[in-house]
């Protein structure tokens, strides 16, 4: 997430604050996506929706509610709308390489072989040896082996 500043914590120890409508520890913050994932989780895609999009207005500048909201559109089959997430996160954050992998896996799952494959393949250069080129080589492997299915 953007636009961070450390304060202290009342333990000695620092706690990164996330700038945005407010100011947010960035373990509240997670702990509100989490709670999103964990509606998902339990079929329960209105409430993970209403979270997301709470996360996204409280925190503008950050690309990683727009990827959760992508993730939300993704697992129930709406691939056109979880790209269009993707995308807004990207825009938001351009050197995101975990919403750049998610623009090449929504695109793949489209049928949009060759960017998605393209996609894939910036996500990887953009954090070699992050979690996002790890999901990104992942899709790859899957992608030419043949075992995406829809």
């Amino acid at each position: 997430m953007t636009d961070t500043a450390d304060t202290p914590s009342g333990t000695g120890a620092t706690v990164e604050m996330l700038k945005g409508l407010i100011d947010v520890p960035q373990p509240e913050a997670s702990l509100l996506l989490e709670a999103g994932y964990l509606y998902l989780e339990m079929g329960k895609a209105k409430e993970a929706a209403d979270v997301f999009a709470g996360v996204a207005a409280l925190l503008p500048k950050s690309d990683v509610p727009l990827v959760a909201l992508g993730n939300l559109e993704f697992a129930q089959g709406h691939f056109q709308r979880a790209l269009k997430h993707h995308q807004e996160a990207l825009k938001l954050k351009p050197k995101s390489a975990l919403a750049q992998a998610h623009v090449g896996e929504a695109l793949l799952w489209l049928k949009k072989t060759a960017d998605g494959v393209k996609a894939l393949k910036k996500a990887i250069e953009m954090e070699p040896d992050g979690m996002p080129a790890s999901f990104a080589r992942a899709l790859l492997e899957a992608h030419e082996a043949g075992t995406l299915a829809r």
